[in-house]
């Protein structure tokens, strides 16, 4: 990712976010996964999850879960974050006509995005998601 970019990031969560990260007393427990873990692991199974090649629907996670065998333990975690967060996920960006169904790769590219340069949890960016609507 260029360093142009990463700004851009930066600076669109400072715009959206201000110090919603930052707010304390929330009262809710820790994040299940790092977000650039998170992203990492996303990026790195993409193609494995992404079966039929039209992005990563419901189907094909709860497919991947039933082969336990295939994954590592963190890799596991991730397919249940992705299972819970997936309206969230797949929402990012307008990028299918009608609704969104699917993970794409473009859906992949702005999660890591804000997970990785806005330092945001996958809950916080649930959060915002809802805030939005």
């Amino acid at each position: 990712m260029t360093e142009k970019r990463r700004l851009m990031a930066a600076s669109a969560y400072k715009d959206l976010f201000g110090d919603f990260r930052n707010q304390g007393g929330t009262g809710k427990p820790e994040t299940v996964m790092d977000g650039e873990r998170l992203a990492d692991l996303l990026v790195k199974n993409f193609a494995k999850l992404d079966v039929d090649g039209g992005g990563v629907s419901m189907r094909e996670i709860k497919r991947a879960e039933t082969m336990p065998f295939n994954f590592s333990k963190d890799e596991l975690l991730m397919l249940k974050v992705l299972e819970k967060y997936f309206e969230t996920i797949c929402n990012l960006a307008d990028d299918e006509p009608g609704p969104d169904t699917v993970i794409s790769a473009v859906d992949v590219e702005v999660l890591a995005q804000f997970l990785k340069y806005s330092h945001l949890t996958i809950e916080q960016l649930q959060d915002w998601r809802k805030l939005a609507e």
